[in-house]
């Protein structure tokens, strides 16, 4: 057995002869011809296999026949990390005998369950291999280019993976943007074997919903950070096919959920990692969020519109919906070309990069380092409480704040609500979700608060006339949602303040 630790690039075929010329690898250590490859992989019908995270092939290389087990594994920033097994074998089919006990899942046991595994589809390209050494580590570099095949169907293959062979995985992001200078390459995270059960069974795109961030009691500070950083990142790729392909709007909103998240995750631990550190990272978040920041102001602003045009309400509004139609339109456009631009997965890769290199270690104090390598819940709970005090502190003299104010509030929440999630597993569940549930309530009092101001800056860009009755009617629409949920904030508030403090409980898990 052994652990594949990989970086999938999606490579135009037209740039192939471009990066067999790249500098960086007409200085490779060694080259292999281009080889075909073909693989046959294997599952039941009910793809049993893939359910539990398995993946089984078999593949042609020369006059071997080569089958390998793989697990799941994990993957993000396009970096894929998997347990692998593979055994030469005599026939075109799997060789069950061959994988030592316990690396198939455990109904395979039975015969009669092995025996409805059967061919799927085929992966058919051509393999050209260089080996490279950089700065310490061996990165093998392969550029494969073919199809994914079913009996029905195919979708063309192009893409570059970079494998560690030796050395310290960030070479691998290194490796990368070295390429991408030249090169539009494009992070990938799906797998070859994920394209062939897609064509077997299409699917619609779906969106995700963050899941909870699995810290542990045992885990640093630093081990937190990295992995809810991972988190995060893996919540905004997640989302990218419903963005790209889908239609339900929910997917854009979860993206930006993700960067809030990944931006809020930043400032919480601006305490012990530099803000100059990561300055361009949270400036290249910040542009990918303002892009997809106008396209769900619009798709807020449709459904706001939706209401209104209710039978019985202002028919001035009849002509304004195609007027936003088409402002969503423009808006989603320009998301999808965002996300498929070579700047995006620059981002990805720089924030891959740094996270497993870890550079900020170099630049902070004895202090600093001692508190990074200190047990998380150490931070957690005084960072926590310094962020509840400041919009205790925000919120005083609720009623009489203005817009502005509101606003910051509203932010200084949403930081404390991400927080309170982010190190939700450390203490027990009974006392964190009343305290995160007070939270999201008054989330949604602001924001719904903040919509009208948003809404009459969407009504200019839109073109609509400052003349126009349906502003009025506009104006007088949020001023009756503003005084509804002024009232229901308050209340709000108030339960916020009589909950619980969950961190300063001295029972944690």
């Amino acid at each position: 057995m052994s652990t594949e630790t990989e970086l999938k690039l999606h490579i135009a075929p037209k740039y192939a002869d471009k990066l067999a010329g790249h500098p960086l690898l007409q200085s490779a250590t060694h080259q292999k011809a281009p080889q075909r490859l073909y693989s046959t992989y294997f599952d039941t019908k009910e793809h049993a296999l893939l359910q539990q995270g398995v993946g089984l092939r078999v593949r042609h290389i020369g006059d071997r026949r080569v089958q390998t087990l793989k697990t799941a594994g994990s993957g993000s920033s396009g970096l894929h990390q998997r347990q692998e097994w593979e055994t030469d074998i005599a026939g075109e089919t799997p060789d069950y005998s061959q994988f030592p006990e316990g690396a198939l899942p455990d109904w395979c046991a039975d015969k009669n369950n092995l025996e409805q595994i059967e061919a799927l589809f085929v992966t058919d390209f051509m393999r050209t291999t260089w080996l490279i050494a950089i700065d310490g580590s061996e990165i093998e570099v392969v550029l494969d280019q073919g199809d994914v095949k079913t009996s029905t169907a195919s979708s063309p293959l192009s893409e570059v993976e970079l494998e560690l062979k030796s050395g310290s995985a960030d070479k691998l992001f290194s490796v990368a943007l070295t390429l991408q200078e030249a090169l539009p390459l494009l992070v990938e995270n799906q797998s070859k074997a994920a394209r062939g059960y897609a064509l077997v069974q299409p699917k619609p795109p779906k969106y995700h919903k963050a899941r909870a961030v699995k810290l542990t009691p045992n885990m640093t500070t630093e081990q937190a950070f990295v992995h809810s950083l991972w988190h995060c990142l893996g919540h905004l790729q997640a989302n990218e096919d419903m963005v790209l392909y889908g239609e339900d709007i929910e997917g854009v909103h979860q993206m930006r959920v993700a960067l809030r998240r990944l931006r809020s995750c930043l400032s919480l631990y601006e305490p012990l990692i530099p803000k100059k550190i990561f300055t361009k990272l949270r400036q290249e978040a910040k542009w990918i969020t303002d892009v997809l920041g106008v396209a769900r102001d619009w798709d807020v602003f449709a459904l706001s519109l939706q209401q209104m045009q209710q039978p019985g309400n202002n028919s001035s509004l009849k002509n304004l919906p195609k007027r936003v139609a088409n402002k969503k339109v423009q808006a989603y456009v320009a998301v999808r070309e965002a996300l498929r631009s070579p700047r995006y997965s620059r981002m990805l890769l720089l924030f891959g990069k740094w996270l497993t290199q870890r550079r900020w270690r170099r630049k902070l104090e004895d202090e600093a380092l001692f508190r990074l390598d200190s047990l998380v819940i150490d931070f957690a709970s005084p960072i926590l409480e310094s962020h509840h005090q400041c919009v205790k502190e925000q919120g005083k003299n609720l009623t009489e704040l203005s817009a502005e104010q509101l606003h910051a509030l509203r932010i200084s929440i949403k930081q404390l609500a991400y927080g309170a999630r982010f190190f939700a597993e450390l203490y027990p569940c009974f006392s964190v979700r009343p305290y995160t549930k007070s939270l999201k309530s008054l989330q949604d009092e602001l924001g719904i608060l903040n919509d009208g101001n948003v809404a009459i800056d969407l009504l200019n860009q839109a073109g609509l006339d400052k003349k126009a009755p349906a502003r009025h009617f506009f104006k007088g629409w949020y001023a009756h949602q503003q005084i509804t949920h002024l009232a229901l904030l308050e209340a709000a508030w108030q339960a916020f303040l009589e909950q619980n403090i969950f961190w300063r409980m001295t029972i944690h898990v």
